[in-house]
């Protein structure tokens, strides 16, 4: 204390206590010189004294302090003298005054260092560590504008399809993550259900031409903000802004980017806006069966509007081959339009997922089992997170045996694709092909306990035919179109039960109402019905009209269960070596 009053260091009534003196930044070699070197008395009575620690081994942090201007006041010297001569005595006790100003100095430096340490700490930045799963949670249309609903969804997805070209990140579908809608998500609870670490979300707004896009990066499982920004820009530059978030969302993930990798993120797959609009639009109605004729005329429009929009041609191909192989359209009338579609895709873009994804599909269609095991690797190559590859790979490899990788494949679908129905049905299906019926019957009842499709009874009714349990198989198929599976394979599966059951007159009619049908009714299949009531020379005939047509449901020749009754007949091993599946 000096007169009274407190110099260095003061009380905070009801704190604690507080260091008051002025502080300053200096090198640490001048603060350790301070420190070390002794201290000369000048002129004017004052000396220097500074301090400072060393660095602690804590990333950069080094804490350095510089307290100044401590005061000594020594006996006045002659004003005619050019130096103060202090006396012996004196300088002793200046000495040991500065010993005890070194020693309060030392302490008060080690406090601060120590406290500062631990703000350090408190605040270090814990997400430098890379971030190897996420979700991207659909995009709040800010507004509800209807007009503007397709836009954030097809926003959202971008960021999707964009980093799920990131082989070391995980990226959920978004068939799962855009079951989270509402308003304001626990994200916590949203990243332990879809078995990620962190969230994305946004909000759109559209003004005219003006565009508001607000991105946020949440650590879910730490329940810490990682990034959040605001993005202006005019609507016309869309394309470049996806290519903008998409870089800064990886960049705020700390993942590693190669050169490829970087570029990848960047690129634009067409410079129209317009055409991208169509596409995104396409995408929107895509999602529902009802409604991809829809999907299938804004692929085409975006196509028109950019001849050179791979990802257009590639969806287009995609839309007509989904449709023959539902049975919607006869596949002699698609099959040329998806070649040409996928042809032109592939060559606009060698490194298109989506192109070589639909390259595996005509290979898989067309019984050219090897380049359509390729072409399945290649997609998951460039985009290891396609669910819809790794469901289609999973059947490939059913259709040939190898049912434990089917199996396994399957497994990844549900991995990342958590929330949706049809991905869970992939593992029981699996297990299905892999004449495994009672673990098939135990997934399935878990989906169904998550919700109620027509698939998930389907593939229940076939796996209690397996079984031989034709009653619950024929209750099962009943259930499945009465919930909306009113598809020819599902009543041809209900006829078989029927048979199966010994209720032939059942079996019967449901055979005559297919045979009249005017849709389109696969020569693929129909032998399943035929099989079951035991004519199989109808059953042959009408699976060399398939083979003759190229059907597409031939490629499940080996899987399928329906066909069992048939496989000790030799006419049955020469067709399964002619669609080249092994025997």
């Amino acid at each position: 204390e000096v007169k009274g009053k407190q110099r260095f260091i003061e009380t905070v009534r009801g704190r604690g206590y507080r260091f008051i003196e002025d502080v300053k930044r200096v090198t640490v070699d001048d603060a350790v010189s301070g420190l070390m070197m002794p201290q000369t008395v000048v002129p004017s009575g004052r000396k220097r004294v500074q301090a400072s620690s060393r660095k602690h081994g804590i990333g950069n942090l080094a804490t350095v302090v510089s307290l100044s201007e401590w005061r000594h006041e020594p006996e006045p010297a002659s004003a005619m003298e050019p130096e103060a001569v202090v006396a012996p005595a004196k300088v002793k006790s200046t000495a040991s005054l500065f010993r005890r100003y070194r020693l309060a100095a030392v302490t008060i430096v080690v406090c601060i260092g120590l406290g500062l340490g631990g703000l350090y700490w408190s605040n270090v930045d814990t997400s430098a560590v890379p971030i190897t799963s996420v979700a991207v949670l659909p995009f709040v249309n800010f507004g509800s504008d209807p007009e503007l609903e397709y836009f954030s969804e097809g926003l959202g997805e971008n960021l999707i399809d964009r980093l799920s070209e990131l082989p070391q990140l995980k990226v959920i579908a978004r068939s799962s993550s855009f079951k989270y809608r509402e308003e304001a998500p626990d994200l916590q609870d949203v990243a332990r259900k879809l078995g990620v670490q962190a969230i994305v979300t946004g909000r759109v707004m559209r003004r005219g031409d003006d565009l508001t896009i607000r991105i946020d990066l949440v650590d879910a499982q730490n329940d810490k903000q990682l990034w959040g920004e605001q993005f202006n820009r005019k609507a016309v530059d869309i394309l470049a802004l996806q290519s903008e978030i998409a870089r800064t969302v990886s960049g705020k993930l700390h993942l590693k980017l190669s050169g490829a990798q970087e570029s990848q993120l960047a690129r634009r797959g067409t410079d129209n806006p317009q055409a991208y609009d169509l596409l995104i639009k396409g995408d929107f109605f895509a999602k529902k069966s009802a409604t991809r004729s829809k999907a299938l005329e804004y692929y085409n429009q975006a196509v028109a509007l950019d001849p050179n929009y791979s990802l257009a041609h590639a969806k287009v191909a995609q839309t007509y081959h989904n449709l023959a192989a539902d049975s919607v359209l006869d596949p002699k009338d698609v099959m040329p339009m998806v070649q040409a579609a996928v042809r032109r895709a592939i060559e606009l873009d060698e490194n298109s997922a989506d192109a070589h994804f639909m390259l595996a599909e005509l290979a898989h269609s067309s019984w050219d089992w090897k380049t359509a095991e390729y072409e399945y690797s290649r997609a998951l190559e460039l985009n290891p997170n396609l669910v819809r590859a790794h469901r289609r790979y999973s059947s490939l490899l059913s259709d040939v045996g190898r049912h434990d990788q089917a199996i396994a494949e399957a497994r990844r679908v549900r991995e990342l694709d958590p929330q949706q129905l049809v991905s869970h049905l992939a593992v029981p299906t699996a297990l299905l092909f892999a004449r495994r019926f009672d673990e098939s019957i135990v997934e399935v009842k878990e989906t169904l306990e998550m919700g109620q499709i027509y698939g998930s009874y389907g593939l229940l009714g076939s796996a209690y035919a397996g079984k031989g349990m034709y009653q619950e198989a024929i209750a099962a198929f009943k259930e499945s179109i009465r919930i909306g599976g009113n598809n020819s394979y599902l009543k041809i599966c209900l006829g078989a039960a029927y048979a199966g059951a010994g209720k032939r007159e059942n079996a019967q009619t449901v055979l005559k109402q297919l045979e009249g049908s005017k849709e389109y009714i696969s020569p693929g299949e129909l032998p399943i019905l035929y099989s079951a009531l035991g004519e199989y020379d109808k059953a042959f005939a009408t699976l060399e009209k398939a083979y003759a047509a190229r059907d597409l449901q031939l490629k499940h020749l080996n899987a399928e269960l329906g066909f069992d009754p048939l496989r000790n007949d030799p006419r049955f091993a020469d067709l399964v070596r002619r669609v080249g599946l092994p025997q």
